[in-house]
């Protein structure tokens, strides 16, 4: 399984382009202190999930946020 994170922007429109960086394991990604990310796991989640799983990161880890996500239309 693969994952595909990508930072989170508080402005993003309807047909932005966001670019994914492929990882085989979470711990092989080195987020950035605060910065929250937008993580599928695997490709046909990312094109079909209508809802985005939100982590952040802490300590040099993603931690996923359990109350926070964004929706997809």
């Amino acid at each position: 399984m693969s994952y595909y994170i990508a930072p989170q922007s508080g402005n993003l429109d309807v047909g932005d382009m966001v670019v994914y960086r492929v990882v085989k394991r979470l711990g092989d990604f080195k987020p950035e202190e605060g910065q929250k990310y937008r993580v599928f796991k695997g490709k046909q989640e990312m094109q079909n999930s209508l809802t985005v799983p939100m982590y952040i990161g802490e300590g040099g880890k993603l931690k996923k946020l359990s109350t926070e996500f964004v929706l997809r239309l």
